[in-house]
């Protein structure tokens, strides 16, 4: 069974691994603010989303500090180690990591695709709980079922477009493909026979 249409190309999309939480929504009622999420959002996820939303935002300010001096860009860098090392330690022991197991998703800035046991009906609006690994990164997400297709497990595939993706979400996301990238990059040279 394959139904719906293709979500938007435009966008590199990553095979990873996350924990992710999901509710169906009333498209009536659409909402972007957090505190009017369909399911528990621990402080601790606040927290992290917070700071690595403010980490997003400093990125730039980094680069010209480092082109102006870079003992204190180093030193910076250092600080904001310390703080994500705090943050993650916190998050670990929170509800949020507790009972959740990571699965496998595909994401995108344009949208993410799991599998789940149950087929969602094409057009039906989720409210999406992602949370990156290794960083951590929590995202609160609404989406839209694209498209639905039987999947080899005997699960569904459910394809979801964003709708309503604030912009700091949407760089988080792109900075987070982008460092996988690099990580899976780097894997593969290791892996390449060395030139005699």
């Amino acid at each position: 069974m394959t139904q719906g249409v293709q979500d938007n190309r435009d966008f590199y999309r990553i095979q990873d691994r996350a924990i992710l939480e999901f509710a169906k929504i009333d498209p009536q009622t659409l909402n972007t603010n957090q505190a009017a999420f369909p399911m528990p959002i621990s402080s601790e996820f606040y927290l992290l989303n917070e700071l690595h939303g403010l980490d997003n935002e400093s990125h730039s300010l980094l680069h010209v500090i480092a082109e102006k001096d870079r003992h204190i860009a180093s030193y910076l860098k250092v600080i904001n180690q310390k703080i994500e090392l705090l943050a993650h330690t916190i998050m670990q022991k929170s509800d949020d990591l507790e009972e959740a197991t990571p699965q496998e998703i595909t994401l995108s800035e344009g949208g993410i695709s799991f599998t789940h046991k149950k087929p969602i009906p094409l057009d039906t609006y989720l409210a999406v709980k992602l949370i990156l690994l290794p960083s951590y990164i929590g995202l609160l997400l609404i989406g839209k079922v694209v498209n639905l297709n039987e999947h080899i497990s005997g699960n569904y595939l459910i394809n979801i477009v964003f709708e309503h993706l604030a912009e700091t979400d949407r760089q988080l996301i792109a900075r987070h493909v982008l460092q996988f990238q690099a990580k899976e990059r780097r894997l593969s040279h290791e892996k390449e026979p060395t030139e005699k």
